[in-house]
């Protein structure tokens, strides 16, 4: 991937022409100094008795907001940290715990959990790993559809290299295909398996003593979710498992409703995805009329709607006309 010109053609040549012979233009580059992080601003908001969460913007990935475009949470224990989703990038990661150890303490972080694979949710891992030597759980399809080291992915085409600076990408060190119910730190906490639903395997997690469900993208309100990876059929159930818990507060992964209604959304658009689906399929519709005949207007005031609301039908009339679910 070609690396960003942060130096005017002028500037370049006005530097190059105090330079030492023996310096060229990537030598340059490489001990230039570096501009400062990017200040992502965040302030934790507690949303239960030993549970806080950062909250982002209601759109895509850009140089404004590096990635700051997800819900990632802290959990307190008796002696460390449990982090939900790092986020996008190290940096992010870095100030996130910094933000907490203001309010929280300084306690470590020892263990992080991943609820999917899309990369905005996980980029900060490596900030955990190399300072706390955090142990990552999270869905084996990191470990299969990504190669440690890599720099391709969307994060670091979005974002600026002072917001990207120090991310790598590294493998989960621990993966589950069933739910479990653990005890971490004093923590009493159950990591459920989805399935494929929102990407190609999802987690939520519960945890039964603040009724507290960190649902990730699973739940997406205030703005249109996005199913390039998914199935309706398994994000409702999804939705289903979800609601079979007793619960309180839900985290969703985009968005701010956090109470009772949080979920109401997603399941009111995937429920409606399916029906006018399923009914313009009985009706012979085909692939080249269904975004027109499906343009699901109730959400049209929604966030990400014109980007991602056709992307959604499309890939729903895939589901349904060749039973991909």
């Amino acid at each position: 991937m070609q690396r960003r010109k942060f130096l005017t053609l002028g500037a370049t040549a006005a530097a190059m022409s105090v330079l030492p012979l023996n310096l060229n233009a990537a030598d340059y580059k490489k001990t230039a100094p570096k501009t400062p992080e990017y200040d992502y601003k965040l302030k934790p908001k507690q949303v239960s008795k030993n549970v806080w969460c950062f909250f982002g913007v209601l759109e895509g990935p850009n140089r404004q907001n590096a990635g700051n475009m997800l819900n990632t949470c802290y959990i307190k224990g008796d002696d460390a940290f449990i982090v939900w989703d790092s986020g996008p990038s190290y940096i992010y990661a870095k100030q996130a715990y910094a933000a907490m150890s203001k309010i929280a303490g300084k306690l470590p972080v020892k263990h992080v959990f991943i609820s999917h694979e899309h990369d905005d949710h996980w980029l900060g891992n490596n900030y955990y790993k190399e300072v706390y030597d955090a142990e990552i759980v999270g869905p084996e399809s990191i470990n299969k559809n990504y190669r440690v080291g890599q720099t391709d992915l969307r994060m670091f085409q979005a974002l600026d290299e002072n917001a990207i600076r120090g991310t790598k990408i590294i493998h989960v060190d621990k993966s589950y295909k069933e739910s479990v119910k653990l005890s971490i730190s004093g923590v009493d906490l159950e990591y459920i398996y989805a399935g494929n639903a929102h990407s190609e395997e999802d987690f939520f997690m519960y945890l039964p003593k603040s009724k507290t469900i960190l649902a990730a993208d699973l739940v997406f309100n205030g703005r249109i979710t996005s199913n390039r990876h998914g199935s309706v059929v398994n994000c409702i159930a999804a939705l289903d498992a979800i609601d079979s818990k007793e619960w309180t507060t839900l985290i969703p992964g985009h968005g701010f409703i956090i109470d009772k209604t949080a979920a109401n959304e997603v399941r009111q658009y995937f429920t409606l995805l399916s029906k006018r689906i399923q009914a313009a399929i009985d009706n012979g519709v085909d692939s080249t009329e269904i975004v027109e005949k499906v343009p699901l207007e109730e959400f049209k005031d929604k966030a990400m709607y014109a980007q991602l609301n056709s992307l959604n039908v499309s890939r729903a009339f895939l589901e349904f006309d060749m039973g991909l679910h």
